[in-house]
């Protein structure tokens, strides 16, 4: 494995503290909320590779965001509700 340059470990270092200040859209308690959702909808029938329960909840829980929250999670790697449940909101060590 090739050594880092001195501009390419600045370039991850300064990467990773701004994930570290990332503020995300959903609180905390929201995604502990969205988790619990998932878990039983996905535990009574397989993801069906869509985001249909996810786009559900944030339907019934933050109206107006429901755009910016999706963009958010598929930038983390969720484009479905198990990667949802899998990928997102990692910071904040729920699962």
């Amino acid at each position: 494995m090739a050594e880092l340059s001195k501009e390419e470990k600045k370039a991850m270092m300064k990467k990773w503290k701004a994930e570290q200040k990332k503020k995300y859209i959903l609180s905390k308690t929201q995604v502990k909320k969205l988790f619990t959702f998932l878990k039983k909808e996905l535990g009574q029938e397989p993801c069906n590779h869509t985001m249909c329960h996810t786009e559900k909840w944030i339907k019934d829980n933050c109206k107006g965001k429901e755009k910016d929250i999706i963009r958010e999670m598929q930038e983390m790697g969720g484009y479905c509700d198990c990667e949802v449940l899998m990928n997102c909101y990692e910071r904040y060590d729920i699962i």
